[in-house]
């Protein structure tokens, strides 16, 4: 028994206190019947059945997702002039002549109380047409030549770059800042002052 015991010792001190619960719960399971011995007498005695430790594992389910597709949408035959012109059309009925051109104006630092007069500007110098040019002025806000140094030092060029409205539109935002609306005057005075 003595070696019994002996095993039983070295098998915790190697694996732990695990081994000792398996242990106990094998001989359990198995009714098995120690005799124990004392120093005053040889008396046999049976144990009672060590409880079971039982330890849940949880387990971890997998999901086959279906493969990802792409759908590609057939656009062949559809009228992006037609369209473009609906959202022109929708634009000039919020904001006015030459509304297409109202939020980048906007974006590009315009305040929202000037618009009315900026696209006044727009519609008198070129009719909402990005690439007006007359010889000495172009784009939409009619950005003159005269102005080519202040353009260079900006990185862009005249006339070429004046026909983008993002960079017309910005370029006229500046000279506006520096000289109101002096620049699109003709004829004496422009609204009046």
């Amino acid at each position: 028994m003595e070696f019994v015991f002996n095993k039983l010792r070295l098998y915790i001190n190697k694996y732990g206190i695990v081994v000792l619960c398996f242990l106990l719960s094998l001989v359990s399971i198995l009714g098995v019947t120690f005799i124990t011995f004392n120093n005053q007498s040889s008396a046999t005695e049976t144990l009672a059945p060590i409880p079971t430790i039982t330890e849940t594992i949880p387990t971890t389910t997998f999901t086959t997702l279906p493969p990802v597709t792409t759908t590609t949408i057939n656009l062949e035959g559809v009228n992006w002039d037609g369209l473009r012109q609906m959202e022109i059309d929708s634009m000039r009925q919020t904001y006015g002549k030459c509304g297409e051109y109202h939020d980048l104006a906007i974006s590009v630092g315009w305040p929202e109380e000037e618009w009315p007069r900026l696209r006044e500007v727009i519609w008198r110098e070129s009719r909402c047409i990005t690439n007006s040019w007359n010889g000495a002025d172009s784009g939409l806000t009619q950005i003159n030549q005269i102005h080519t140094e202040w353009l260079s030092q900006m990185g862009w060029s005249h006339p070429q770059d004046m026909f983008d409205p993002e960079k017309n539109l910005t370029f006229a935002f500046r000279l506006w800042q520096t000289s109101g609306w002096k620049p699109w005057r003709f004829s004496g005075t422009t609204w009046g002052d």
